[in-house]
This record gives C-alpha cells, sequence and structure tokens, in this order.
C-alpha cells in the first residue's frame, strides 16, 4: 500500500525541513501546497523531492487542504503541518496501519512543545492524521478544519480509530505563538464563520484558544464561556474546552469559579486526570497542602487518561510525583521531597526540574551537604555513570540556576568535549561570563551566537555588557541591529535603560494599562538581572523604569525581584508600599511576607 504526505506550508523554513526528513523514507510521494511562500520554504521542499504546487490563499484551510488531497496518488494520505515532527520509534506503527483494511480515518497524538525551547512541558491533543485515499473525504471550516465524507455521505460512514502514535509539534513554542499577524488573520477567519453560525460551539471554541494565545484571557474567557452555553459532553472538543476556560480562570486569579469548573468537568469526565492535576496545582497555591496531596495521590491511581482526554503530558505518570516534591520542600519535609524526586526520575529519567529540586534541597540542607564538592558527587550519581554532554549541560544548568556561575562553566566546558562549539553551547558559556562579571569574555560568546532561538537574548546581553563597560557607541548599535527582531517592545526598554544610565530625561515608555503589563515583564526581566550580576548603581538608575509605565503592579512586583535576589528587607518594605499605595498584594507576595517575617 502507498502513502501519500499532504503538507500546507508558507514561511516555514525554520521547520518543514524537519517535517520532511522525519518521513522521508515512509512515503512514497510529498505533496506540498505553498500559499504564498517568501522565504527558503519551497527551496527546502523541493530539495527533499517533493513535488509542490502554488495555492493562491482565500483565507480558507479547509479549501487549500483539499486541493492537497486532489494532487495525492497514493492509497493513504499522511496529514501534517511544517512544524510537525513524526516521533522516530512510531514510524513502523504507522506503516503497519497501512495495511489495515477495517478503517478509513486515524486519528493521532499530537505533543505540542510550550515555553521557550522544546523540553518536558508538553500538552496534547488528537489530529487526523491518516486517512484512505479514495474515499471522497474532505476538510470543511475555513480554520479548525474537521472533516467529512464525500458527497452524499455522512460521518457515521466513515470508520474511524485512534492510535497513540505520536507527533511532535513545535508550533505552541513562544517564539511561534507571539505570532501577533497569525492570531489577528485566524481571528479575522472565525469572525466570517461566526456570522455565519454564531452559535457554533467549536468555531466559539477557536475564537477563545486565539485569544487565551494572545493572553487576552478576559476575551477568551467570553468566547468559552459562549461555547459552554450548549455543552455536550460527547462532542470531541468538550474536554478540551473545559481545561482551557480552567486555565483561563486560573489566569484570571478567579480562584473560586477556577475550583467550581474543575469540579463540573470531573462529573462530565471522572477519568479526566489533567483537571484533578491542575486542582492540586492550584489547592498547592492556595497553601492547602493537604488537599493538594490527596488530589496528586489520586492523579497516580488514576494513571493518564485515554487520548482524547489527555491534554498535560504526565499528569498521570511523571509529573504528580514532582508535583509532590515541590509540596514536601514547601512544608520542610526535605527528606519525602528527594524521595518523590527520585520517584519521578525513575519514570522520566531526563525531567530536568528534578534535578533541580533536588539541588535545592542539598542547598537547603545541612552545612556538611553544602560543600560543593559533596552536592556536585550526589548529583553526578543521578546520572548512573551515564555522565556524556547532555548531562553535563543539565548539571550546568542546575548550578547556574543557584548562582554558582563558576561550577556551571565548568561543567558546561565539560559538555563541549562530547558536542561540538554549537550556538547554543556559546550562548551557555556567555552567560556564565555575564554572570560572573568578565563582559569582555561573555562578549566573545555572545558574538558567536548569530541566529536560533538564543540570538535575540544573546544580542540583549551584549547591550548591556557595552552599558556596564560605559562603551555607549556600541550599545547604540547593537539596539539599532535589534530592529530586525518582531517585538520592538524590548528594544524600546533597552534603549531607555541604555538613556537612564546616560542620565537622560525619558519619556514615557506607555500609558496604556494593557501594553503596560506586556512592558513590566521586560522591566522586571531587565531589573532581575541588574541585581542577579550585583550591578548595583545602574540597578538603582534603573528602577526609573517603573515610573515610565502604567500599572499598579511595579512595587508588588519589585518586591519579588528583591525576595528572590535575597533582599528580604526591602522585599518587605515594598510589598508594605505596594498594598498602601496601589491596594496591591496577591497569594504569592502573601506567602513571600509570611516566611521574611518567620525567617523562614
Amino acid at each position: 500500500m502507498s502513502l501519500s504526505l499532504c503538507m500546507i506550508a508558507k514561511n516555514e523554513e525554520e521547520n518543514i525541513g524537519r517535517a520532511l526528513e522525519s518521513v522521508k523514507d515512509i512515503v512514497d510521494e510529498m505533496i506540498v501546497v505553498d500559499t504564498g511562500s517568501t522565504d527558503s520554504t519551497v527551496k527546502i521542499a523541493e530539495s527533499y523531492g517533493a513535488k509542490v504546487y502554488y495555492y493562491e490563499w482565500n483565507n480558507n484551510f479547509s479549501d487549500a487542504k483539499n486541493f492537497a488531497l486532489e494532487k495525492a496518488a497514493g492509497d493513504w494520505i499522511l496529514l501534517m503541518d511544517a512544524d510537525d515532527e513524526l516521533v522516530r520509534e512510531d514510524k513502523q506503527k504507522l506503516l503497519d496501519l497501512l495495511k489495515n483494511a477495517d478503517y478509513d480515518v486515524y486519528f493521532m497524538d499530537t505533543l505540542s512543545f510550550v515555553g521557550d525551547r522544546p523540553g518536558n512541558d508538553i500538552v496534547m491533543n488528537i489530529n487526523v492524521r491518516l486517512i484512505r485515499n479514495g474515499k471522497g473525504i474532505k476538510f470543511s471550516g475555513a480554520i479548525h478544519e474537521q472533516i467529512g465524507p464525500g458527497s452524499g455521505g455522512t460521518v457515521e460512514d466513515l470508520k474511524m480509530r485512534s492510535e497513540r502514535i505520536r507527533f511532535n509539534h513545535y508550533g505552541y513554542l513562544n517564539k511561534n505563538v507571539v505570532d501577533k499577524n497569525k492570531r489577528r488573520r485566524n481571528i479575522e477567519i472565525l469572525e466570517k464563520e461566526l456570522e455565519n453560525d454564531n452559535n457554533n460551539g467549536f468555531l466559539l471554541f477557536g475564537m477563545g484558544n486565539e485569544y487565551f494565545a494572545l493572553h487576552n484571557f478576559e476575551k477568551a474567557l467570553e468566547y468559552y464561556n459562549k461555547a459552554y452555553e450548549n455543552f455536550k459532553p460527547d462532542l470531541g472538543y468538550s474536554p478540551k474546552l473545559i481545561i482551557r476556560m480552567v486555565m483561563t480562570l486560573h489566569e484570571l486569579k478567579k480562584y473560586d469559579e477556577e475550583l467550581d469548573m474543575i469540579e463540573k468537568g470531573l462529573k462530565y469526565f471522572p477519568d479526566f486526570t489533567d483537571l484533578e492535576y491542575l486542582r492540586a496545582c492550584l489547592f498547592h497555591r492556595l497553601g492547602r497542602y493537604t488537599l493538594a496531596i490527596k488530589s496528586l495521590e489520586k492523579c497516580i491511581n488514576l494513571g493518564e487518561p485515554k487520548s482524547y482526554l489527555n491534554f498535560i503530558v504526565g499528569v498521570g505518570t511523571f509529573k504528580p510525583y514532582h508535583a509532590l516534591a515541590e509540596i514536601y520542600f514547601d512544608m520542610g519535609d526535605y527528606q519525602e521531597a528527594y524521595n518523590c524526586c527520585i520517584k519521578c526520575l525513575k519514570i522520566k529519567p531526563d525531567f530536568y526540574p528534578c534535578f533541580e529540586k533536588i539541588a535545592q534541597i542539598y542547598f537547603k540542607a545541612d552545612d556538611r551537604n553544602k560543600e560543593m564538592d559533596y552536592i556536585k558527587r550526589q548529583l553526578e550519581s543521578l546520572f548512573n555513570g551515564n555522565l556524556d554532554g547532555p548531562a553535563y549541560l543539565t548539571l550546568g544548568d542546575v548550578f547556574f540556576s543557584h548562582g554558582r556561575y563558576d561550577i556551571a562553566y565548568d561543567y558546561i566546558i565539560k559538555a563541549g568535549e562530547f558536542l561540538e562549539e554549537t550556538e547554543t553551547i556559546s550562548f551557555y558559556k556567555g552567560m556564565c561570563l555575564f554572570h560572573m562579571r568578565n563582559y569582555r569574555e561573555a562578549l566573545k560568546y555572545f558574538k558567536k551566537v548569530k541566529s536560533g532561538e538564543f540570538y535575540e537574548k544573546a544580542l540583549y546581553k551584549m547591550v548591556m555588557c557595552e552599558v556596564f563597560e560605559n562603551k555607549m557607541n556600541a550599545a547604540e548599535n547593537l539596539l539599532n541591529k535589534a530592529k530586525e527582531f518582531t517585538n520592538d517592545r524590548v528594544r524600546h526598554v533597552y534603549k531607555t535603560f541604555k538613556s537612564l544610565v546616560e542620565g537622560k530625561m525619558c519619556k514615557t515608555i506607555s500609558s496604556d494599562r494593557v501594553e503596560s503589563t506586556v512592558y513590566l515583564n521586560i522591566i522586571c526581566d531587565l531589573l532581575n538581572t541588574l541585581l542577579k550580576v550585583s550591578e548595583f548603581e545602574i540597578f538603582e538608575k534603573s528602577l526609573q523604569l517603573l515610573n515610565l509605565i502604567e500599572s499598579d503592579e511595579v512595587l508588588l512586583r519589585l518586591a519579588k525581584i528583591y525576595y528572590v535576589n535575597g533582599f528580604q528587607e526591602m522585599a518587605f518594605k515594598e510589598f508594605i508600599r505596594s498594598i498602601k499605595v496601589f491596594d496591591k498584594i496577591d497569594i504569592e507576595g502573601l506567602d513571600m511576607m509570611k516566611k521574611i517575617v518567620l525567617k523562614v
């Protein structure tokens, strides 16, 4: 049985090679439909032998996909996005399905990496991946397409099945999610669809997801609530609607409503481990440790849910043990926290947060254990003698996070004995040297980072190095170079930072409260870095940045920066000021104040 790959792409030069590489040895033909790329997407696709067709974009994903299906000659059609990747170990399982005459459509697991880079933070969905050709199967819906039979048929005529075959998806990484143009385009398409069907729960759910990605949680909740008005638990998207509502309520700090929604969801779906896990996390945040532990133990007993329910990967296996470790650590039971970390690592040996937590336990323990050589030996032993490049990088990360930049640097040097000198390695070396205040040497390594996920971070670290060395012209040249980045707000903050250090008067950065929330995150990241490298004089000058935006959270966030950097007395003063001036405090802030008073 032959297999055709069908893919829609536009400006995917960073991703499409990885996608095609992952299936080149199992497909008989590659069909790539380009909808208007201006980069090297087409060239890369052709280098893999793909048949490239051009389709004039008409704001309808289904039309483009159906155009691709028409070009496929194989007995079966594999559907992938350009930012997907078939997991290598599952290739044969996929090929075995081609021999099965019992089904027409297969749903498979999409594992979407979230955060700054691919790692252990993964959310899961199931998507149509494999369809039998010749059945007249078509897609419908301008966006978030749904599958349907040929003319005259019904969905019930199609024999469908779900298989645990995995595709990694890179489209949820922060650098991709923040593409506001894509989100605005999707919103416009959905608005047009909703004009014709304004009570369509699936479209309303999709609209909520777009606003969630834009961090407009109020608007997201508005659409989720509309979708929930006609809730039917047997609809495919219903479990995801529940969990999205829970996550949105959490972002909005509506914790009572969040708990209520979790309870409603568990009545509909008693085996929805993800909801029990989120309930445990909320109980932990609220300081209700006994209830949190009870929920996490239930997660372990439930195990991973069925694929149609599963959203957060690991909620029934390794994640509950790590969450238990966090709780026991907060309770001061370091031995039990350690035990939970070990249980987590037995299930997921590469789960970095557990290495970090174990290191935290050792640093918190008695004086004997604070001997660095002892801590190094204990952490190295967790790798069971398999100390290779990735292991040394993990150890470097752990010691870096605890402010032992010298030890972190040594481990990264050791990692270099196993790994080639990549831009990632150069960035890590630069970061260690930067925090050791060796700015000239740090610059040398940051300059080696010329592209990729660390390029923007490296450039702004170079700006800081030049400012610290009072080389303002060099800093200005770098800021001009930063115009190539899509997020100009970061550049705006750093230009203002440089001007303040020079003693210049600066204009307001933003008087818009919503926009100021974004600027506040950038400013706090900068201020936190200044404290970590002990640039106190520059830090004092840079505090003026907080007066150039419109936010009632500035003092609360400043207090937290002082707290995490060990300046507890100053943190407490700012917490008090935040309460007096803005009437602003949150659960995390109250917990920090409590620990300061109790000297925990």
